[in-house]
């Protein structure tokens, strides 16, 4: 009876410990033609537990010019390299065909400092961006940031 009664015990608290964390995922698109008349398409992979913003990664493919190609890619990079030095943000840059480029900013926000991230841009830091904050809930995030996107 006592092996029962435990067992029972160990069973409750295993399904009320496993239970507790829901874990939401949203993949969304979103494609758009430039002034220019170049298409971008993006991506973005939306996680949430519990309500809260996890992680996003984000994936930009632009078209541009061929010759534009190899200058904007360096010039991404150094760009990235600020973003990179921030904990939980990792940001690069690559050639995704002759005429066109990728561009990935992925975004931990268990480990984002905003504080940090606001010190480092200074000025240049905006509220607006999808890393502003790193409590933001399912719901806030979709209104701010999903405008135009299909997601499933």
């Amino acid at each position: 009876m006592k092996k029962n009664v435990f067992l029972m015990f160990v069973i409750g608290v295993m399904l009320f410990t496993t239970g507790c964390e829901k874990t939401n995922t949203l993949n969304c698109t979103k494609t758009e033609t430039n002034e220019e008349g170049y298409k971008i398409t993006e991506t973005m992979v939306v996680t949430a537990k519990n309500d809260k913003i996890s992680k996003v990664e984000q994936t930009s493919i632009q078209e541009m010019e061929k010759d534009l190609v190899d200058s904007t890619i360096s010039l991404g990079q150094t760009f990235s390299s600020t973003f990179n030095e921030i904990d939980g943000m990792n940001m690069t840059y690559s050639k995704e065909s002759e005429t066109s480029i990728k561009m990935t900013i992925s975004v931990d926000f268990s480990k984002l400092d905003v504080n940090k991230l606001k010190e480092k841009f200074g000025s240049d830091f905006t509220d607006d961006s999808f890393y502003s904050s790193n409590n933001k809930s399912l719901e806030e995030f979709k209104n701010e940031n999903l405008e135009g996107y299909t997601c499933n």
